[in-house]
């Protein structure tokens, strides 16, 4: 399922386009099988997860999301935003986090990290490619 901005509680829905956008670099996996993240609740998943949490931890996620956006202006010269390169230059925009002589930098590319691999990979459409057949006991069923 699609998230459509009236589902998204803790990022706005330009930041939600930017955390997509990132997970979608950050999961490829270059199965033709793996399902698309749009195709699945990972980005709704990430999105609660960072409602949940302490406010004190999770406020900084929205700037830096802005940052990732504005990174390859700021930190690459590159006259573009990250929402507007093809996947190869973002991918080379996300290494540039990764690789970082600045660590306040390196820890927000492994902050993303950490949510995109939560966020995707906790979704059972997305099992079948690591093998995991899901659970061995029922999930419980929701009260009517």
């Amino acid at each position: 399922a699609v998230v459509t901005p009236d589902a998204v509680r803790f990022f706005a829905p330009r930041e939600t386009e930017i955390l997509t956008q990132v997970v979608e670099r950050m999961v490829d996996t270059g199965e033709a099988a793996a399902p698309a993240v749009r195709e699945t609740r990972a980005i709704a998943r990430i999105d609660a997860l960072c409602a949940s949490l302490d406010p004190a931890a999770t406020a900084p996620l929205p700037a830096l999301l802005r940052l990732v956006e504005w990174g390859p202006l700021l930190f690459e010269r590159r006259f573009a935003r990250f929402t507007q390169q093809d996947a190869a230059a973002q991918d080379t925009s996300l290494a540039g986090w990764m690789r970082s002589n600045i660590a306040v930098r390196r820890m927000g590319f492994h902050a993303l990290r950490n949510l995109a691999l939560l966020g995707y990979w906790s979704q059972d459409e997305t099992w079948p490619l690591v093998g995991y057949a899901g659970p061995l006991l029922q999930r419980p069923r929701a009260a009517p």
